[in-house]
């Protein structure tokens, strides 16, 4: 079935009419050309609307002389009126009257039209009201369709062509290819026969499968570019080409649809609106492609482009601003195609061999442009300049696309291979991997298996070592504990010496005393055995008091020096440190003689009884009170006018005991503070401490009665511990 598609008006051959000009009252036909006839010349215009006005008897001289296969930007009259009249008289010769005759019409309006006075075809809605108008445009419709009207001429010398003609409203005009949209095109036909070469030159060629080809073509290519970006992201130009080939797939079958299958006015309009942005978008975005492909530096010619695009793109959707945008849009095109040719060219030149496969589908497309101007320009049979045409076109159109997907299907295929070769080569590096992983997992066995025999080689010794260091290390201990004793032997013989003497003094007078009161017995006087019997019973009660006393003294030595058993219980805490203060006092006099020390005590007298353990307790007491005495004895040798003094301090803090050690001794160094609780850390000269007796006393108090034991110290000025419980 024949399709019809009034494209260009330059295809239209030369008229045989002859006639009187525009101004004639009348247009003379001699003959209709095999190719048909435009009604473009001897037409009048009338705005309004009257329904005489269809009347072959109507005076219009008057109306204005227009030719309204014109675009409406050429007819403002028109689109400003909305709705008229065309009339046209006709002069025809005796062959034609009473023939069956074809007008092919082609309109931007809707029309009603009448051959001497009487109605023959109606294309859309014509109302005086604009907002019931509904423009149509018959174009490209089946032969069968009511888009030819047939007709048969009167005898009447003269006949009478009117159309009553009425623009719908707010309708923009065609931006894209706007001089092939006249306003109302009449073309009449003979008989409705013409030969093929007469159906080429009007253009009533088919050319909806050809679109709708490239359409698919582009939309296969699109998909398989796409394919291509999402399995190779770094590839950024299959992104663009694949967006490039979704618009060419939806540009070719739309526009093919837009001329043969829309007629609604409105419809057909917009969708031209539509066209026109995806026509210069997709050669925008295929220059895009082009430079991402080959990576070329994007000039001011590049930005030019990228911004002329825009603005074209965006133009049309925003109305009639540009009545050429068809021309922009072809020279934009023929531009954005030469930039990708050049640039190819001179990647390609520049030694990118695979560059070379753009290029030559740049130069095909410069040749198939160049065969498509000559052969418009010279080729003079109708049949092949048409089919010349199509081909150079869509030859065209399909090289520079065809050739970048022909590269891109070559670098996606040398990058296949090249991932094919890489994963070989680390198949073959696993396999070699894999064999020294098991020589070495041998090797690691066997080394294994040798550290597991050494490993319990060691551990034996190790074990060996670790009980010969506890055996020793308990030696320690017991000699610490026994030099502590040996330094109190002296003070406490001392302290024993006291109780002793009064014993041994009031023993003596006792003695003396008891003679005495045999004598008073003998002689009856019982006033003074009464009085010597008192006096003697005082005397046994100091005898009695300092053995005792001298019996704790030797109870605490024995304590001391004793293995501890750990066993708490109930403690004066006050009685305690009084009496080990006072223990490591004489132990230091018996040492030096002349070593004088103020001693403070701070008892808080109603700090009741801590559960303790008294032995361990007193070891810790009897170190401090040693460092500290060492520690003033050490300042005392160093100045002469210097008083030292040790204070000793008890009291409840937040339910805790806390006891205070203070000396204004010599002090400690701040580089050495947190050491002094390490154990064989000490600060006297060797051979005149083990280093053990601040370990001990820190183990005591935090292990063996989770308490804390700080020390704050300055050098020169003292030192403080402090113990809490």
């Amino acid at each position: 079935m024949r399709t019809l598609l009034l494209l260009t008006s330059l295809l239209i051959l030369p008229l045989s009419i002859w006639g009187q000009d525009t101004g004639s009252p009348a247009f003379r036909i001699n003959s209709i050309p095999r190719q048909g006839l435009i009604l473009n010349q001897g037409w009048r215009w009338h705005a309004g609307d009257a329904v005489d006005w269809a009347a072959p008897n109507l005076n219009d001289r008057n109306w204005a002389a227009i030719d309204p296969t014109r675009g409406l930007t050429d007819l403002p009259q028109v689109r400003q009126a909305g709705i008229g009249w065309f009339r046209l008289h006709i002069l025809i010769p005796v062959s034609l009257k009473n023939r069956m005759q074809e007008l092919m019409i082609n309109q931007q309006g809707a029309s009603e039209i009448y051959l001497n006075g009487r109605l023959i075809c109606r294309f859309g809605v014509v109302s005086s009201q604009p907002e019931t108008v509904d423009g149509y445009n018959p174009s490209g419709e089946p032969i069968a369709a009511s888009q030819l009207a047939h007709v048969v001429f009167d005898n009447l010398e003269e006949q009478v062509l009117a159309v009553r003609f009425a623009v719908e409203p707010n309708l923009p005009d065609y931006p894209y290819l706007t001089p092939l949209n006249p306003v109302l095109k009449i073309q009449l036909n003979q008989d409705g026969r013409m030969s093929r070469n007469d159906s080429v030159s009007l253009g009533y060629v088919d050319i909806t499968p050809i679109d709708y080809f490239k359409g698919g073509l582009f939309l296969i290519l699109s998909f398989l570019h796409l394919v291509f970006y999402f399995s190779y992201r770094k590839e950024k130009a299959n992104l663009y080409f694949g967006f490039f080939c979704l618009l060419t797939a939806v540009f070719y079958p739309l526009n093919a649809s837009s001329f043969h299958y829309i007629h609604d006015l409105s419809a057909r309009v917009h969708t031209q609106l539509v066209l026109s942005s995806l026509f210069v978008a997709y050669n925008a975005v295929l220059l895009i492609a082009v430079f991402k492909l080959l990576r070329c530096r994007r000039g001011l010619l590049y930005w030019v482009l990228m911004v002329v695009g825009v603005g074209l793109t965006v133009t049309p959707l925003l109305g009639d601003l540009i009545k050429t945008q068809a021309s922009l849009g072809i020279i934009y095109s023929l531009l954005t195609n030469m930039e990708s040719t050049r640039i190819s060219l001179l990647s390609a030149m520049r030694g990118s061999r695979s560059s070379w496969t753009v290029a030559w589908g740049g130069v095909a497309y410069v040749v198939f442009v160049t065969g498509y101007v000559l052969n418009t320009a010279l080729n003079t049979d109708p049949w092949q300049r048409v089919i010349l045409e199509y081909l150079f076109s869509n030859l065209g159109v399909l090289s520079l696309p065809l050739s970048i997907t022909l590269y891109l299907a070559r670098d996606f295929a040398r990058t296949s291979h090249s991932l094919e070769a890489k994963l070989l080569e680390v198949e073959q590096l696993s396999a070699k991997t894999v064999a020294q992983e098991q020589e070495k997992q041998l090797m690691l066995t066997q080394q294994n298996e040798t550290l597991e025999q050494k490993v319990t080689e060691r551990t034996a010794q190790l074990q060996h070592s670790l009980d010969t260091l506890k055996t020793t290390q308990a030696q320690l201990i017991q000699k610490e504990k026994m030099a502590s004793l040996g330094e109190l032997t002296a003070g406490i013989a001392h302290e024993i010496q006291n109780p002793l003497n009064f014993v041994n003094n009031f023993a003596e007078v006792s003695v003396e005393m008891a003679d005495e009161l045999q004598e008073s017995l003998q002689q009856g006087d019982v006033t003074n055995v009464a009085d010597l019997s008192t006096e003697l019973r005082e005397n046994m009660g100091y005898i009695v008091e300092n053995g005792k006393r001298a019996a704790s003294i030797v109870r605490s030595m024995l304590e001391h020096s004793r293995s501890s058993t750990g066993e708490r219980r109930p403690t004066n805490l006050n009685e305690l440190a009084d009496e080990y203060l006072k223990l490591a006092y004489h132990g230091m006099r018996a040492q030096d003689p002349d070593f004088q020390v103020q001693l403070c005590t701070q008892f808080d007298g109603e700090l009741k009884p801590v559960t303790i353990a008294p032995q361990d307790m007193g070891r810790v007491l009897l170190n401090l009170y040693n460092n500290a005495f060492y520690a003033v004895r050490q300042k005392q040798g160093q100045q002469m006018d210097y008083q030292p003094q040790v204070m000793v301090c008890t009291q409840q803090v937040n339910g805790h005991v806390e006891l205070r050690v203070k000396d204004n001794g010599v002090g400690i160094p701040d580089s050495i503070c947190d050491k002094v609780f390490q154990p064989f850390f000490t600060t006297k000269p060797t051979g005149q401490g083990t280093g053990l007796g601040l370990s001990l006393s820190y183990d005591i108090v935090t292990k063996g009665h989770n308490g804390e034991m700080t020390m704050e110290s300055q050098e020169g000025q003292g030192t403080t511990v402090v113990v809490t419980i």
